[in-house]
């Protein structure tokens, strides 16, 4: 085990993950693109899907940090290595609990998201983002995406 993992325990998770919801709201949805109370939702409607048994082995990562790991990933795009220092968690281990964790937001809140199901819609919202930005096909979380 690295040394940087050798004092990662239930207990200093907890602690990591008090310091971050202790922070202003602000800065929470700004590390997780989430207000803390729709991470409170969000985690009790996933949370029996994600969480994983203790062993005699193991301490299993506990399912808030597991969703955290997951978000700051989809909200900055950073390396499986850099969460691997921001979260002491193995890179190995996080290559496994984003795809887990993405699987069971989906699963979730698949009935309230509204995707185009056919191409003509995807190009009615292109068309949108045209008229007001030349070459902009869309745009997720404030980030434009262009041709």
């Amino acid at each position: 085990m690295k040394k940087n993992h050798l004092n990662r325990t239930t207990n200093s998770m907890n602690i990591f993950f008090m310091e971050l919801t202790s922070e202003d709201a602000a800065d929470f949805s700004n590390f997780c693109r989430m207000s803390p109370s729709d991470f409170k939702f969000l985690l009790h409607k996933i949370k029996f899907m994600i969480e994983k048994q203790q062993t005699r082995l193991r301490m299993p990562i506990p399912a808030k940090i597991r969703m955290a790991i997951t978000l700051r990933y989809l909200a900055t795009g950073d390396s499986y290595k850099s969460l691997h220092y921001l979260f002491k968690v193995s890179t190995p281990a996080i290559s496994l609990i984003i795809p887990e964790v993405c699987k069971a937001i989906n699963s979730v809140l698949k009935d309230q998201m509204k995707l185009p199901q056919i191409p003509a819609e995807w190009l009615t919202i292109e068309e949108g983002f045209r008229r007001k930005f030349r070459r902009c096909v869309g745009a997720i979380d404030g980030e434009a995406y262009c041709n």
